[in-house]
């Protein structure tokens, strides 16, 4: 079975797209990217969800896609799909949705600019094990920041989100794998997870049980308003 991943850059340039990605979304969804402050983040919103459509008209044709989210807030289609997943992640200058069909996924973006402070990794994010692990790395904020999306990847595509403690997802390696997470999510060797630096940013895809293959396009917002 495949996995879809598609990816779109949405840069300040696209300022002048927004209003049209909008018209793309439901009444829910335009008032909550009209009650962000700063213009990027609006953008960044926009495009996801724009997105987000795009993949679902892909892969089950042309709807008015609604949607509505679990009790830890993870968005799902309404009514339910129990074939059709996903998972959105937006941040400064790129947005990903990950699609697939009858497995959980899960996918995460960040600037790789971001401000990993590390004391804050080490109280919130970090098993004992990885802090003892960034020994071994000369870029340290760069390995904070793969283990985070790596780990908000994970949560995803479990359904939890934030809502499951970070620490308890252990993951070991230069290229990060998982080896440990709570019993209640199934054993680690169930999942797949790859971690990537993709340009500016740091990617993160995961997947239970492992994909066949992943199938990755790269979109642009042009591509989001010609559908």
């Amino acid at each position: 079975m495949t996995v879809q991943l598609f990816l779109c850059r949405v840069l300040p340039d696209d300022n002048q797209h927004v209003p049209r990605l909008l018209a793309r979304l439901d009444n829910e969804e335009r008032d909550r990217a009209a009650r962000f402050t700063f213009e990027r983040d609006r953008r960044a919103y926009a495009g996801a969800h724009a997105l987000l459509r795009h993949a679902l008209d892909r892969a089950a044709g042309h709807r008015a896609w609604r949607f509505t989210a679990n009790a830890f807030g993870k968005p799902r289609i309404e009514p339910p799909s129990n074939d059709i997943r996903f998972s959105l992640s937006h941040t400064d200058g790129l947005v990903a949705v990950a699609l697939a069909h009858g497995r959980d996924v899960g996918v995460d973006v960040e600037a790789s600019g971001r401000d990993a402070d590390e004391a804050t990794f080490r109280s919130l994010v970090l098993a004992p094990d990885e802090v003892s692990d960034l020994d071994g790395f000369v870029d340290r904020p760069g390995r904070l920041l793969r283990l985070w999306v790596a780990k908000e990847a994970i949560a995803k595509a479990i359904g939890h989100g934030l809502s499951l403690p970070l620490k308890q997802i252990v993951l070991r390696g230069e290229a990060p794998c998982l080896t440990s997470l709570p019993e209640q999510h199934g054993a680690a060797s169930e999942w797949w997870l790859h971690t990537e630096r993709y340009d500016m940013h740091w990617l993160a895809l995961a997947a239970r049980p492992p994909p066949c293959r992943v199938e990755r396009m790269e979109m642009t917002v042009a591509d989001l308003l010609t559908d």
